[in-house]
């Protein structure tokens, strides 16, 4: 529970090792490797979302509404992003391509803002 109360509280995907540290400074008993088996777990039953930035490591967030990230290349941060209109883009590839979209990854790497002042 302690994890799902994390990642809910997150605003941004946590990697495990960020979630291990914010429990061991919450005085919660669990192990790094615990802690990986419990996202492994959840990610299995669709509680939450395991994703890819590059990074070598996966992140974790809650699964929900459909959003997608904005990473910045320079300094790392990663920002949401909810307004793409990925669900038309779906729906043309079920008509033209008689292609059911079960589930999609979308991310866009670049400089946020404050890197390119």
């Amino acid at each position: 529970m302690a994890v799902l109360s994390y990642l809910h509280n997150a605003t941004i995907p946590m990697d495990a090792d960020s979630i291990f540290d914010h429990l061991k400074l919450e005085h919660e008993a669990a192990d790094r490797a615990t802690v990986y088996r419990i996202l492994e777990a959840f990610s299995q039953k669709g509680l939450v979302k395991r994703l890819e930035f590059g990074e070598g490591k996966y992140r974790y967030e809650l699964s929900g509404d459909d959003h997608h990230h904005l990473i910045c290349e320079s300094c790392g941060a990663i920002e949401d992003i909810s307004d793409c209109n990925i669900a038309y883009l779906e729906k043309d590839i079920k008509n033209k391509k008689k292609f059911l979209v079960k589930r999609h990854s979308l991310e866009f790497y670049g400089q946020c803002r404050d890197c390119r002042s």
